[in-house]
Order: C-alpha cells, then structure tokens, then sequence
C-alpha cells in the first residue's frame, strides 16, 4: 500500500472515531441496560457500545464500501478475524472502557484501525471527553491531536512508570496478576491502574508512562488467539510509529491477534522479560 492510500485510511479511521465518540458523548447521562457476554460477569456491553460501531461502520463504508469491518459487537466478523487480518480489514472497538463509562469516569475511547497482511497501517483511538485524537500510518509516525508525539525514552526498569490493564474474572487470574505485579514493584520506579487498555497503550506512545505490560496472564494454548485485534493493531501501530518497542507475550514479534508488550525502549521489554522469567 502505498504512502497516499495510507494517508486516506489515518482520515477515515480518525473520522470513524471521532463518530463514534459523538455517540459517547450522546449518551453519557442515559441510564444503560448492560448485556453480559457469555459466563464472565465483567464483559459486557451496552447500547452506545452498538451505536458507536454503528457510527464508526458507516463513515469507513462510505469512503470503503465493501471492505469488511470486524468489531468487537460483530460476532460473525470476529470467528473470521484470522483470516481477515491477512487479506485486509477495518477493526473497531467501538467503546474501550465499557465499565469506566459506566461507571461515570472519563477515560474511554473508540479505537479504529486498518490492517493487511497482518500488519496495521492505520490506526486512531479517540478519547471524546478529554478531546484527545491519538493517531498513527505506517511510516508516517503517530500523533496526538495533529501534533507528533514520541515515547519517553526510557531505558532503566528502576526509573520507569509501568502501567497494566486488569479485570477480574476469576480467583486464579487474581493471584496469577498479584504474583506478577508482585515481582515487578521492586524493580520499577511506580505503577498505575489508569482505566481501559486504550489509555495505557496511547499514554506509552505519547511518553505519559514507559511500559504497559498485561500482568500475570497464564500461557495460551498453542494456536490460540488471545488478544483482541480491535484494540491490538491499534496499540501496535502508534507505539512502533511513535518509536517505542513492541514484543508478544512470549518474547516474539508483536501479534495483532495475541497479547504484547509495549514500551519506551528494547531495553525495558527486556528487563521487564527478565523480571518476570525469574
């Protein structure tokens, strides 16, 4: 894909977002019906989750009419996820920060992204409250409200600000996060809990905190998709194109379809590797 058609997919997936985020916005006050998928109590959705991939869908099939758009509301779309990443998609999380909204908070977002060949070529998560517009093409570097941004730099664990995402859908996964944290706090300078993953991913990029790493998650299967691309490929992106490092779960290369590592520098994944493995 060449540079122009790169520069017209970052529009139309920042328009996208900043679609849905008008549904956000739209609906702050409303009192919500939350529907729970499947036996986990905590992953639920709403009726602006709906709406807003409604929003974002319908800017990208005007300017992309029959490119697939696979979502996190889109079921069918998302069985096919594997395949689509590889021949080419729009990926949308309408509402990252379903719980935070909510519950009233502030920091939520929409995430919109294109992908081909496994790889993102244009990404752009907006948080509408905040007003902030993170955007990223490949090889075009990434930007927050038009303004180019950059990762802190970072190289030393002791002097980093970590930043993990956590949710709570067993006593299992509770101990397996505690026990990571666990090994990480003596060797990093702080960490936070700062909402969805979308705020961590994008506060990486933008050099507000140096690593965001998914704490104490057990091993996938062998095979197994554990990340979801929506927000995935996004985070990818506009880490790389702000100059961070990304790495999977596991040490190898980032995987849109699996869990990573994002940071300010090589240097912190592999320390924070090397903390963990211990």
């Amino acid at each position: 894909m060449d540079a122009r058609q790169v520069v017209r997919r970052r529009a139309v997936a920042e328009e996208a977002a900043r679609a849905a985020g008008a549904v956000h916005l739209r609906y702050r006050d409303v009192a919500l019906v939350r529907e729970v998928k499947g036996e986990d109590r905590t992953n639920y959705s709403t009726r602006v989750d709906v709406e807003a991939h409604e929003a974002a869908r319908a800017v990208i099939l005007r300017a992309f009419p029959g490119e697939p758009v696979v979502g996190e509301e889109d079921e069918d779309a998302y069985r096919e996820a594997s395949r689509l990443v590889d021949s080419g998609c729009w990926l949308v999380d309408p509402l990252d920060g379903t719980s935070e909204y909510v519950h009233g908070s502030p920091v939520f977002s929409a995430i919109v992204s294109f992908v081909a060949g496994r790889e993102p070529l244009a990404a752009a998560v907006y948080f509408p409250v905040l007003d902030e517009l993170f955007s990223a093409g490949a090889g075009q570097g990434a930007s927050l409200n038009g303004v180019p941004i950059r990762v802190s730099g970072e190289t030393d664990l002791g002097r980093a600000l970590l930043t993990t995402a956590y949710r709570t859908p067993s006593p299992e996964r509770a101990r397996q996060f505690a026990d990571g944290l666990a090994r990480l706090l003596p060797h990093i300078e702080a960490f936070r809990l700062p909402g969805a993953p979308a705020v961590s991913a994008c506060y990486v990029a933008c050099g507000r905190f140096d690593v965001f790493a998914r704490i104490g998650l057990p091993p996938a299967p062998s095979g197994a998709r554990q990340g979801q691309p929506w927000e995935t490929a996004a985070f990818v992106l506009l880490v790389r194109e702000a100059g961070g490092a990304v790495a999977a779960s596991d040490g190898g290369p980032a995987d849109v379809l699996g869990i990573n590592l994002y940071a300010a520098s090589e240097a912190l994944i592999r320390q924070v590797f090397a903390v963990l493995s211990e």
